[in-house]
């Protein structure tokens, strides 16, 4: 579960790296609270992916033969409605996946911690 959650991030870091680029360029009024937004959401894989480490060195596990799930879209679209619309479809995406992999994290502290199973 732990290197599913792992590869699940690391799947992340091209479509991230594609969200943050094209947040920039974005026909939308609130353009600025976009890109800062892409920016929240690197600090958030970050911290989750720091997180997973902790996890992975505290196990005794080797991360190091994992790999990325291949990313090949290199732009969101041609018109500006589709750009945007594939644009937010990505986030809630990755939002999502955050999410499971920020709560499966809560769950291995909250056992790690010996607390009763009823309470994770």
């Amino acid at each position: 579960m732990l290197s599913l959650a792992r590869s699940l991030l690391l799947a992340w870091s091209d479509p991230l790296a594609l969200l943050s680029s094209e947040a920039s360029s974005l026909a939308h009024p609130e353009r600025n609270t976009i890109d800062s937004k892409t920016k929240e959401l690197q600090d958030n894989i970050n911290s989750l992916g720091a997180g997973l480490e902790h996890v992975f060195n505290k196990m005794g596990s080797s991360s190091d033969n994992l790999s990325s799930l291949p990313f090949y879209i290199n732009s969101l679209g041609q018109d500006k409605t589709s750009r945007l619309v594939n644009f937010h479809f990505l986030l809630s995406c990755f939002r999502r996946d955050s999410h499971k992999i920020d709560s499966f994290l809560k769950v291995l502290r909250c056992r790690a911690a010996k607390k009763r199973p009823e309470m994770c």
